[in-house]
C-alpha cells in the first residue's frame, strides 16, 4: 500500500482553501469535516466500488478482500447511502459468503483472478475481523429499517448467522476456559495461538449479543479487556509501554508471547484503540474508557509532545520504526483522545488525518488515489470526530 505523509491541506477552490487554512489554525468546523466525508464517500464509490457493489483494490491488481467489503458496508451506513450497502451486500453475499461451499455464513477473505484467468474465491479461509464488521454492518443497517435486494437474506436474520459462525468456527476455549477470537477458522487445533489483538471488538461483541444472545460474547469480552492490559504490559520477556503488537502468541495458559513475525504496533495494531472506543461510546464501557485513557493515550500524547507528530508505525516498546506519518494512526489517537474527553487532543488529531485529503482530478481522497486501506481508516477516523458513528 502507498504510505505517505501529505503536510499541507490540498484543496481545490480559494473559497474552499481560505476556509480549510483558518480551520487548521482553529480547528476544523463540523460542516467542514461533514463537507469532507460526503465528498470522499462520493468519491470512493464511483471510483473504488463496481456497479455490481465489488470493492475493487488496484494496489491488489483488482483484486478484493473480505475486509475492504466489510469497511464499504460500514461507510455506507454512515453515509446514510442505502443503494451502495444493498449493491455492496449482494455482491459480497453470492460471491464471498461459505454458505453454500462451507456450511457456515462467514466471508471466504480473498477473491480476484486465478493462474487460469478466470475470477472467482483464492482463498475460501476468513478472516474474523471482516466478518465482525460485516456482522456488525448488518445489524446496524436491519435496525434502521433497511430492506435487503431480493434474492439475498434479510439483513438481520443474516448477522444472526454470522454472528453464530464466528462463535462456533473463529472463537476458541482456553484450557483455563477463557474465550479467544483467534484470527479466522484456519487457527491451530491446539495452543499456543496466533492472535491479532487488532481484531478484538467488544462493541461489536455487545451488539452481536443482542441479536443472538449467547454468553459466549460477553465472555468474550471479559477477556479482551484482560488480555488487551496485559499485552500492553509484556510479551514474552519483554516489557511494554502500553502499545499492542499487530500479531501475538498465546500459550495454554493465556501467557502472551512473540509470535515470530511482526510484534509492532504496525499497520494492524494501530486500529483497536477505534474498537475498543465503540464499546465506549456505544455502551458506555468503563473497561474500555480506562484502557484507552490510562493506556494507549498517554502514549500517544507523549510522542505527540517530544515530536510534534505521530510515526505511521512504532516498535512494540514505543521506538519509531517510520519517519514517515499515516492517518491510520491518527485515527486510533482521535478515538482513544475522544473516549478520554480530551477534546483538543482530539481536535488535533482531526486537524493531521485532514492534513491528508486532497481533491484532485475530480477524486477526492486521503494520502493517495489508490490507498485503498489509508483512505478507509481516515474517513472512519473523521466519521467518530463528526459524530456520524
Amino acid at each position: 500500500m502507498a504510505r505517505g505523509n501529505r503536510k499541507t491541506c490540498v484543496i481545490v477552490g480559494l473559497t474552499f482553501l481560505l476556509g480549510w487554512v483558518s480551520a487548521c489554525r482553529e480547528g476544523p468546523s463540523p460542516a467542514q469535516v461533514e463537507g469532507v466525508l460526503k465528498t470522499s464517500w462520493q468519491s470512493y464509490v464511483k471510483h473504488h466500488i463496481s456497479i455490481e457493489g465489488r470493492v475493487v483494490i488496484s494496489e491488489r491488481g483488482g483484486e478484493t478482500i473480505s475486509e475492504a467489503q466489510a469497511y464499504a458496508l460500514l461507510r455506507a451506513y454512515l453515509a446514510k447511502d442505502e443503494e451502495t450497502f444493498a449493491r455492496v451486500y449482494r455482491w459480497t453475499y453470492n460471491h464471498l459468503s461459505r454458505a453454500r461451499t462451507q456450511g457456515d455464513s462467514l466471508l471466504s477473505w480473498r477473491w480476484g483472478r486465478g493462474p487460469d484467468g478466470s475470477w472467482g474465491v483464492l482463498d475460501v479461509n476468513t478472516a474474523s475481523d471482516a466478518d465482525l464488521d460485516y456482522a456488525l454492518a448488518l445489524v446496524l443497517a436491519g435496525r434502521r429499517g433497511w430492506r435487503a435486494p431480493v434474492g439475498v437474506p434479510d439483513y438481520l436474520e443474516e448477522a444472526r448467522r454470522v454472528a453464530g459462525a464466528i462463535l462456533n468456527k473463529e472463537v476458541v476455549t482456553l484450557p483455563t476456559g477463557e474465550l479467544l477470537l483467534t484470527g479466522g477458522n484456519w487457527h491451530e487445533p491446539h495452543p499456543p495461538y496466533l492472535v491479532n489483538p487488532s481484531y478484538f471488538s467488544p462493541g461489536a461483541y455487545s451488539l452481536l449479543a443482542q441479536v443472538l444472545p449467547d454468553p459466549r460474547w460477553e465472555g468474550l469480552r471479559r477477556y479482551t479487556y484482560r488480555l488487551v492490559e496485559s499485552l500492553g504490559q509484556r510479551l514474552g520477556e519483554q516489557p511494554g509501554v502500553g502499545l499492542v503488537p499487530d500479531w501475538c502468541r498465546l500459550d495454554a495458559q493465556g501467557r502472551p508471547a512473540a509470535p515470530g513475525r511482526d510484534t509492532d504496533f504496525g499497520w494492524e495494531a494501530v486500529r483497536l484503540p477505534f474498537r475498543l472506543a465503540l464499546d465506549f461510546l456505544w455502551f458506555k464501557e468503563e473497561r474500555a474508557a480506562r484502557l484507552l485513557a490510562g493506556q494507549f493515550l498517554p502514549f500517544f500524547k507523549k510522542a505527540w509532545q517530544v515530536q510534534g507528530k505521530l510515526a505511521a508505525v512504532y516498535t512494540y516498546d514505543g521506538q519509531p520504526r517510520t519517519t514517515y506519518e499515516s492517518p491510520v494512526i491518527y485515527a486510533g489517537a482521535l478515538a482513544a483522545a475522544l473516549s478520554a474527553g480530551e477534546q483538543d487532543f482530539a481536535r488535533q488529531m482531526a486537524q493531521k488525518i485532514l492534513s491528508s485529503y486532497q481533491e484532485k482530478d475530480g477524486r477526492a481522497y486521503f494520502v493517495s488515489a489508490d490507498n485503498y486501506y489509508a483512505d478507509n481508516w481516515a474517513w472512519l477516523g473523521l466519521a467518530l470526530y463528526a459524530g456520524w458513528i
